[in-house]
């Protein structure tokens, strides 16, 4: 097996994760962002735990290593135009939930009313990983709001717009880019959730 093969294998863990947007609160402020990176971290079904990967540049990471909650939406596979929403732009420039209809959940974080399902979340601990910040959360709260099926990147990958994947390649290329340089910086300094 070479490095590229073992690429490939990796990037499957990608291809078909679920397309989530994730929301936080912080200091008076909301934002919301697409992220695939979300996985279970334990076989205790009574007191669910998921890790999630949060890109240390986007906008929402701060709000949520400082509040220490969020919210995960699993969207419907007709809700494309959220990944766009959600994905494309930042929150520095945009307010990605003006006129959006949301609740605040008990966590502090928006929950979003029209999607698949959704998790209120908890960090419990955080870890470096350079380029991201994988955060184990534990679920407080959640409810399914749809039986549509939910959207993984493959569905993204295959459905959207020729345009919109253009323009997401072209943000990946940048993205990838500046992860070159800070992906190996990681910090091993323990999280304190203080």
């Amino acid at each position: 097996m070479s490095l590229e093969q073992g690429s490939s294998v990796a990037g499957l863990f990608w291809s078909l994760s679920p397309v989530v947007v994730i929301s936080s609160s912080w200091n008076g402020n909301v934002n919301a962002q697409v992220a695939v990176t979300v996985v279970t971290s334990s076989v205790v079904h009574s007191m669910p735990r998921l890790i999630v990967g949060i890109w240390k540049r986007n906008f929402t990471h701060q709000f949520i290593y400082n509040s220490k909650s969020l919210t995960i939406h699993l969207l419907r596979e007709d809700q494309l135009g959220l990944v766009k929403k959600y994905g494309f732009v930042t929150g520095r420039e945009v307010d990605k939930l003006k006129d959006v209809d949301y609740t605040v959940g008990t966590a502090g974080s928006p929950i979003l009313a029209d999607v698949h399902s959704y998790v209120e979340c908890r960090v419990l601990n955080a870890m470096d990983g350079g380029d991201m910040t994988i955060f184990l959360v534990s679920v407080i709260d959640g409810k399914i709001l749809s039986g549509d099926s939910w959207m993984t990147l493959d569905y993204f990958y295959r459905f959207a717009p020729q345009e919109w994947l253009l323009e997401y390649g072209e943000n990946l290329s940048e993205s990838v880019d500046y992860s070159m340089k800070i992906i190996n910086n990681i910090g091993y300094t323990p999280w304190n959730p203080d």
